[in-house]
Parts: C-alpha cells; sequence; structure tokens
C-alpha cells in the first residue's frame, strides 16, 4: 500500500501510523517545522512571509529560526533590513544544504518505514483510543 507523502511541516492524520522525526542537535530540536520555515524563507525571501504561510507570528519565526541558527557554525540565512531595497531574507549555501540534507534523510527515512507502517495499518483496530 502506497503512502501519502505530505509537504514538510505538515501533520500526517491521525488514523494512520507515521513517523514524526525530531533530531538533536546541540541544546535545540530539527524537525520537519523548522525545515518548513527555512524552505518558506528560501522561497519568499521574507521571514514575515515565511511566517504568514507557516501560520506563526514574526516573533516566533524569528525566535524558531535565531534558536536553530545557534546550532550551526555558518549562517544558515542572512537579512537586510528595510527601506528603500525593502529588505528581505535570503539562505546561504549552508541553509541550502540543510534543508536539501533533510530532505533526502527524510525521504530515504519514509521509504524504509513503509512496508513496517502500512502493516501496523493493517493490524490497527477499527476504533482510535479513548
Amino acid at each position: 500500500m502506497s503512502r501519502p507523502k505530505s509537504k514538510s511541516g505538515e501533520k500526517p492524520p491521525l488514523d494512520r501510523p507515521a513517523i514524526r522525526l525530531k533530531i538533536n542537535i546541540r541544546a535545540d530540536m530539527l524537525g520537519a517545522g523548522k525545515i518548513r520555515l527555512l524552505t518558506l524563507l528560501g522561497e519568499t525571501g521574507s521571514i514575515s512571509a515565511a511566517a504568514r504561510e507557516l501560520g506563526v507570528s514574526y516573533r516566533r519565526a524569528w525566535f524558531l529560526l535565531d534558536t536553530l541558527q545557534a546550532c550551526f557554525r555558518e549562517p544558515l540565512f542572512e537579512t537586510s533590513r528595510g527601506g528603500v531595497g525593502k529588505g528581505g531574507s535570503t539562505l546561504t549555501a549552508t541553509g541550502q544544504e540543510l534543508v536539501r540534507r533533510h530532505q533526502e534523510f527524510r525521504a530515504a527515512l519514509d521509504e524504509i518505514a513503509e512496508p513496517y507502517l502500512d502493516w501496523l495499518e493493517s493490524q490497527q483496530s477499527g476504533e482510535p483510543p479513548s
């Protein structure tokens, strides 16, 4: 049985077995939400726009990016102030590499886990736990 693929950062449906990946890195955790935030920052060129698309406040997005950045030697993103040029944000080469490697790792993990998750789904009771 083929499992539906979801965009990074989206929660899987609760009626099927799924893996939620969180990677400990230094004093922080890296998961689908932060990867999605970085991806959106790269696509939109704006922390504000990425935050809106993700459904979090600018302050929350900045906090997540700042705590993640503290775990890396090289910058993951760069920002420029507003004004005539309107400012903005861009992913650095390291930020792009982090997103790419995380997505590849997640795809490989999903492929390996699919038979096991399919088996778990076939063994589920019809009623969710109360």
